[in-house]
């Protein structure tokens, strides 16, 4: 098992080398390519296509410094260019572009682009895009993205997306940080977002809800002592990091039924040839008594699960747990209700908050 785990280990650090080779190499041909391409300008200055000193010229030369008052149009960009509105290069962009509103670049950017709302790029890119409101790459990309919306590549991206609402790539390498949704194909490091989406997954999906088609995803119910009886959805891109969706209750008692809700984290690792550990942390949100949801009435728990397969999902789970109740509840006890008749530690801070803490065990079966 440690030779097979090593062997894939070596072929996947092999083919991220090979990644990094070929975006090296793809860089340098195309750099290489476009050398004397066109006619240089040292520098020109304008006020919109083909207002400008180079005239009719524009989109037959490459700018070194191209200054607009409000858009420009080149054949290429060997340098910097500056414009209040919108930048435009028909062919390749080496350099920096800076406009108010947006750059646009037909084929590739080895550089960076500032756009007021947008930029994007048709082709390949190498460097980084910073925009108000969105970011496109129609090829593969190294580098980084930043926008406020969106961030999206058409191919490979190698490295960093951060946006506001979401990133999506055919494939990421690297780290994708949303406000609400990642998307990528294939990931080899870590999606943060609200939502996470993937076919496969090596790595981590961090967020509310992280889906893999190839990932892992397992449905547990088990009984246990604050909660009597729970159900719970365990989903991630691999067994190394996976969200807990989990809800449960008491039996109803006429006015005293107690239930929760909760959200957690976890990681599976293998405990001998067959059996598994799964590490968790789990908060929930308790509601009794009527509560309103305006209350802090908290469970956390952090379990140690011993997973016992028995026929290939199906498995017995044994929990040890330790539990730490947080409330500002006010009851007929006073403050907080008590969920168990045992517990380590009991104390109100400031007449307000309780917190008690004692160990449990839950029992379930996993599917």
């Amino acid at each position: 098992m440690k030779k097979l785990l090593l062997s894939i280990s070596t072929v996947l650090g092999l083919a991220s080398s090979l990644y990094a080779q070929d975006m090296d190499s793809l860089r340098s041909q195309l750099n290489e390519a476009r050398k004397n391409r066109y006619p240089s300008r040292i520098a020109q200055v304008g006020f919109v296509p083909p207002l400008s000193t180079n005239g009719l010229e524009n989109a037959r030369v490459s700018n070194h410094l191209s200054i607009n008052l409000l858009g420009g149009y080149a054949a290429a960009l060997d340098g910097v260019e500056f414009s209040g509105l919108f930048s435009l290069e028909k062919d390749y962009a080496k350099g920096a572009q800076f406009s108010g509103i947006f750059n646009g670049v037909r084929n590739e950017l080895d550089g960076a682009q500032f756009g007021g709302i947008a930029n994007a790029v048709g082709g390949s890119a190498f460097g980084a895009q910073f925009a108000g409101i969105s970011n496109t790459v129609g090829g593969p990309m190294k580098g980084a993205q930043f926008a406020g919306i969106a961030n999206v590549v058409g191919k490979q991206a190698r490295g960093l997306q951060v946006a506001g609402i979401a990133n999506v790539a055919y494939s990421i390498d690297g780290v994708q940080i949303a406000g609400i949704a990642n998307v990528a194909k294939r990931v080899r490091g870590t999606q943060i977002g609200l939502i996470n989406v993937a076919e496969t997954v090596e790595g981590a999906q961090i967020g509310l809800l992280s889906i893999a088609r190839n990932g892992y995803r397992r449905f547990e119910v088990w009984a246990g002592d604050a909660l009597y009886a729970n159900m719970g959805l365990k989903m991630g891109g691999n067994t190394k990091f996976y969200n807990i969706l989990a809800v449960g209750a008491t039996f109803p008692t006429g006015d005293k039924t107690r239930w929760g809700y909760g959200y957690g984290i976890g990681t599976n690792q293998p405990l001998g040839k067959r059996n598994q550990l799964s590490i968790e942390g789990i908060a929930y949100q308790i509601h009794e008594e009527g509560t309103s949801w305006d209350y802090l009435n908290m469970l956390n728990q952090v379990r140690l699960s011993f997973i016992f397969p028995i026929h290939n999902r199906l498995a017995l789970t044994v929990t040890p747990t330790f539990n730490v109740q947080v409330t500002d509840l006010e009851t007929g006890e006073g403050i907080g209700t008590k969920w168990v008749k045992w517990d380590v530690y009991d104390r109100t801070f400031n007449d307000r908050t309780r917190v008690r803490m004692w160990p449990g065990l839950n029992v379930g079966i996993q599917f």
